[in-house]
């Protein structure tokens, strides 16, 4: 055994006589070309736990991989023997990368090219050019915001009312910047009435000396139809309101209808012996009946006899009372104590005074001046006590609405003034009324000063003379069509507004109610104008006797305005953009 060991290292076993045997690696080659004739029924192959992939399902016919390669663009190395390893050269597929500079530069300048960038390069200018000539076409020619209409002659204002029996001379006392006169027709304006009617002589006096006319109607009663309607005549035997007895006393006299009355406290009752009815009376005449369509006609055509004579407004009296309850029902009880059955204040005279239907009837008339004159106004003479009374689908049908209760109180408080604008204002929703001041609480210029810049138009009485300064600073801008900004400074001593509209000057009133001199720091008494340093005079009261402030248009600091006792300034300032 010993003689046939192998010697690795390939030195010669001197002890045994036997061959010897040499190691010879055998090359690789050898062993695969053994292996691949190699029977296998001598391969011994040792079971392995682990899957080697040979039972793993085959895809379905339709999911089995598709190699993307072409068989053509595989090269086999001529080096490999067959069925052995296997070399592929795969193709570099080519991928589009736009031409190179030496491409490009060929067309360069191909008469072709040169002209079609030439006509895409003068389009383009072209169209932008168009584009913008078109757009400044567009802003110039695209409708402007339309500015305010002016105010017409009767919202400027001043206004006037002259006494019944002035006469024509009495119209050249009149001060030659007021607007318009009111003028009253105190006969039945239902009436034969021309030109030899005094009324009429006066309006035409008025228009010689350029002045606008409003006449003052009542339409509330007339005696020309009432004979006829007495006697039942068909078409005039319901132009007045006639109502039957509602019963008779133990002596046979016929009671009234119901218990209304008037001013007087006397029933607004009439017996009529010829008739055997009550007509209503109020006034001590027949009312007429403003539930029949043909006196409303009627007064139309009163409307427009005056107008041919030269008149541009329309004011009328009585209005509250034009409509009364056509059920005829007592009058309620009111609240106010101190009044018993058979006094006019003892009732609330909701059957009598400012009925629903008010609205539409003025309407009906206010049309008729609108369609004959070029805007003039239609007015009622009293104060509107129920303002929506007068509306239709919340327009107001009278022009110039009375307010009287701001400025008529023989001792009036800053804080009443204020309720009161804020209530005409934002209560009653009334832009521009008509200022009428009777109040002795303050001198009358400092009052104009207030009115006159106000929204609205004051009325002047007749021989009053205008302010012509108060007068310009009123035709601004700010004071026609700004807005009114009220405020109570100095402990709500002295009363403050602004008028201020965008691009103008804005104007501040301030009027001192104390029998005192007063200082008021604007920035810190007024937030709008908390960043206000300083103002410019432009007009005072006769009363103010602050010398420092007497020269006009000169600017003062805004955080010590002296104010004199009862008087009123008048202030201009640069508004800030935000207000």
């Amino acid at each position: 055994m010993e003689g046939a060991k192998l010697d690795i290292s390939g030195q010669t076993n001197n002890d045994s006589h036997a061959p010897t045997a040499t190691y010879r690696p055998i090359p690789e080659e050898d062993m695969e070309e053994e292996a691949v004739t190699r029977p296998k029924s001598l391969i011994k192959v040792k079971p392995d736990k682990q899957a080697d992939g040979a039972d793993e399902k085959m895809l379905p016919q339709g999911e089995r991989f598709n190699s993307a390669i072409a068989m053509s663009d595989m090269k086999a190395s001529p080096n490999q023997k067959q069925n052995g390893d296997a070399k592929l050269d795969i193709g570099e597929v080519k991928i589009f990368g736009g031409m190179d500079k030496e491409e490009l530069m060929k067309y360069a300048n191909d008469p072709f090219w040169v002209r079609l960038r030439w006509f895409l390069f003068i389009t383009f200018w072209v169209l932008w050019a168009a584009m913008l000539v078109g757009a400044v076409m567009i802003i110039y020619a695209a409708p402007k915001c339309d500015p305010p209409p002016p105010r017409t002659w009767w919202q400027e204002g001043p206004l006037t009312e002259i006494a019944p029996d002035s006469t024509p001379e009495d119209l050249k006392l009149i001060d030659n910047n007021v607007r318009g006169v009111i003028i009253t027709c105190p006969e039945d304006a239902y009436g034969d009435i021309d030109e030899s009617h005094d009324v009429i002589k006066l309006i035409k006096q008025a228009k010689d000396l350029d002045k606008k006319v409003v006449i003052d109607l009542d339409p509330s009663s007339s005696t020309v139809w009432f004979e006829d309607s007495e006697r039942n005549k068909e078409g005039l035997s319901d132009f007045y309101v006639w109502k039957p007895p509602k019963n008779f006393a133990s002596g046979g006299a016929p009671r009234p209808p119901n218990n209304w009355l008037n001013i007087n406290n006397q029933p607004s009752w009439t017996y009529s012996d010829i008739r055997k009815e009550f007509y209503y009376s109020p006034f001590n005449k027949p009312h007429l009946n403003f539930n029949n369509p043909n006196v409303t006609d009627t007064f139309s055509d009163v409307i427009r006899k005056f107008l041919s004579f030269g008149v541009e407004g329309v004011r009328i009296r009585n209005a509250p009372f034009l409509l009364v309850d056509q059920e005829f029902k007592d009058e309620s009880m009111a609240s106010v104590a101190g009044y018993d059955h058979a006094q006019y204040g003892f009732y609330t005279h909701s059957r009598t005074q400012n009925l629903p239907g008010l609205g539409p009837l003025l309407k009906q008339w206010r049309a008729v001046v609108r369609n004959k004159t070029e805007d003039g106004p239609f007015m009622v003479k009293e104060e509107l006590l129920k303002p929506d009374v007068y509306r239709v689908h919340t327009a107001l049908v009278v022009d110039l609405p009375v307010q009287a209760r701001a400025f008529t109180k023989p001792n009036t408080s800053v804080t009443e003034i204020i309720n009161n604008l804020n209530h005409t204002f934002n209560i009653e929703n009334i832009e521009w009324p008509l200022w009428v001041v009777n109040s002795t609480a303050f001198p009358k210029d400092v009052l104009d000063i207030v009115t006159n810049l106000l929204p609205g138009v004051p009325l002047m009485g007749q021989n009053e003379k205008v302010d012509t300064q108060l007068l310009k600073i009123r035709k601004s801008l700010s004071v026609m069509r700004g807005i009114c900004d009220i405020h109570g400074v100095n402990n709500n001593t002295v009363l403050a507004f602004i008028r201020v509209t965008s691009g103008n000057p804005g104007v501040l009133v301030l009027m001192n109610s104390l029998n005192e001199k007063v200082i008021v720091n604007i920035p810190k008494e007024i937030p709008p104008l908390s960043t206000l340093s300083h103002v410019t005079v432009q007009l005072y009261s006769k009363n103010f006797n602050e010398s420092d402030y007497m020269d006009l248009n000169a600017k003062k600091d805004a955080t010590a305005v002296h104010l004199s006792a009862k008087s009123a300034i008048v202030l201009s300032y640069v508004p800030k953009k935000s207000e």
